[in-house]
């Protein structure tokens, strides 16, 4: 295995702020899939997965603040005090969306089908899938097939009349993308991303140990498995002979031979790797057509103390800490975040981001010194490119933007800053390799999933050179950091003979 940077973790990389400071650099999330933790006994090589009293919390600019308790009857509770109505719609509701996403679940673990001929294991998908979707009700089966084109904000004011709560579901659909919430098809990445779970909101379960525990227990796994693992390992060119992939140059001038190449790279930049020349022009043009654009920048925080956001002055600590143990979504509701795209849209520096916040070392204290915390700010909408300037002019002014933005809900956050880190979208694909900064390499949309994922004729892995591969989040399912991808590539790998 090579890895371009000096250490190993990628998106799951962890950052030294400050000393005795480690705060999540990208991904603050962990949503390995099960599956895959199981068959690589992750547990057995040290991975120990944390899962925090609330799924997410909403703080509004008026002081008070919504949890979505992991409860779902402590959940309700919470938002009656918002709305009557939305209390006893939120649990018919995750009922809904449970039973939708077990159809999205057969779909999102099996290979994409062949467009060219249907396999048997193909035609066993597709029945499992069948079987599934009969399952359901007719009102679940219509909003399967409603919700996957429908704007996201119509998808929540159909079940919900509070603001607050409309805005803190829709959002989870939004990390990412290169939509707002009015535009057409913003459900879709809200089911996709649920489906894992089976739940509307991501769980935020954390390895105990931060990010840096789960890159760990991969890396034993791998080693354990005879996986030899090199760092600072820049890949120049996949090198190619006879239209069959034979290995890889490093940017050293190095070249190391391998029956089979798999590419962890989003499809752009490993196509961008091999000689033009071995690849048709309609093919390369098609690469080139993959929509990337990426919205997402990341600022992380060493501080002093918890910060303390108004609506919980009056709570004790133990309060405080259950509240603000999953993530904390700041955003005044559906029009500010439906501005925050605008901007994005034309290339401008976000004046009032929504962000995503989370405190990971409420859950795994080891992460900072006593008493003190770590806390990492998903920033959203951050256009890639800058129409009138650039990102490295803008870095701080981000920071800035970020941190007052958080002080709008939390006063005296600025005050406890001991430490910050700016990550830009610029640098997503810089020093991480993201194409156009673009989280799930590649933009998930109708046209960019399933057997259109990168593309129609390419979605089972394999590449037009033979003994290419790819394995990372620009191929099916395509949902990131869950492990998903790779598991099915290396399915793909061995059922070739390869291997």
């Amino acid at each position: 295995m090579l890895e371009r940077l000096p250490s190993l973790g990628g998106c799951a990389a962890t950052s030294r702020l400050a000393p005795g400071f480690h705060c999540p650099t990208l991904s603050h999330r962990a949503a390995i899939d099960p599956s895959v933790a199981r068959s690589l006994e992750l547990a057995r090589h040290g991975l120990d997965m944390v899962s925090p009293a609330a799924l997410v919390s909403s703080a509004m600019p008026d002081g008070r603040m919504l949890t979505l308790w992991a409860d779902a009857g402590r959940a309700a509770r919470e938002i009656a005090a918002f709305s009557a109505h939305d209390a006893e719609r939120y649990p018919r509701f995750l009922t809904s969306f449970s039973r939708v996403s077990a159809v999205l679940q057969a779909v999102m673990a099996a290979n994409p089908l062949s467009i060219d001929q249907i396999s048997a294991p193909d035609l066993v998908m597709l029945v499992g899938a069948a079987r599934k979707l009969r399952r359901l009700d007719r009102a679940d089966a219509r909003r399967l097939l409603r919700w996957m084109p429908m704007p996201v904000a119509d998808l929540v004011s159909e079940w919900f009349e509070s603001e607050s709560l409309r805005t803190l579901v829709a959002a989870e659909g939004l990390l990412g993308a290169f939509l707002g919430p009015r535009s057409p098809g913003s459900s879709l990445q809200l089911l996709l991303l649920g489906a894992r779970e089976g739940h509307p909101i991501s769980t935020g379960r954390m390895p105990r140990g931060g990010m840096a525990a789960l890159v760990t227990a991969l890396t034993r796994a791998a080693r354990e498995a005879g996986a030899e693992i090199r760092v600072d390992a820049e890949v120049r060119e996949i090198r190619v002979q006879d239209g069959r992939a034979t290995g890889v140059v490093l940017a050293t001038g190095e070249e190391v031979t391998a029956r089979v190449v798999l590419s962890s790279a989003d499809p752009r930049r490993t196509f961008g790797l091999v000689d033009p020349a071995h690849l048709a022009p309609d093919f390369i043009r098609r690469v080139r057509g993959i929509r990337m654009r990426g919205t997402l920048a990341k600022v992380n925080y060493a501080v002093s103390s918890l910060p303390r956001f108004a609506g919980l002055d009056r709570a004790d600590e133990g309060d405080q800490r259950a509240r603000l143990s999953g993530g904390v979504r700041l955003c005044s509701g559906m029009t500010a975040l439906e501005r925050a795209f605008d901007r994005a849209k034309y290339g401008e520096l976000p004046t009032d981001p929504w962000i995503e916040l989370m405190v990971p070392s409420i859950t795994d204290p080891d992460l900072a010194p006593e008493g003190q915390h770590v806390v990492s700010a998903y920033v959203q909408f951050a256009p890639f490119t800058l129409r009138k300037t650039s990102w490295d002019h803008e870095r701080d002014q981000l920071g800035d933007v970020t941190t007052r933005t958080i002080a709008t809900y939390a006063p005296q956050f600025p005050s406890t800053v001991v430490a910050r880190e700016v990550v830009t979208p610029l640098d997503l694909e810089r020093t991480y390799g993201l194409t156009g900064g673009q989280i799930f390499h590649g933009e998930l949309a109708l046209d960019q999933i399933f057997l259109a994922r990168p593309f129609l004729g390419w979605a089972r892995y394999s590449a037009p050179i033979r003994h290419l591969f790819l394995c990372g989040s620009g191929v099916h399912p395509g949902t990131g950091l869950d492990g998903r991808s790779g598991a099915l590539a290396a399915r793909a790998v061995v059922k070739s003979g390869l291997c």
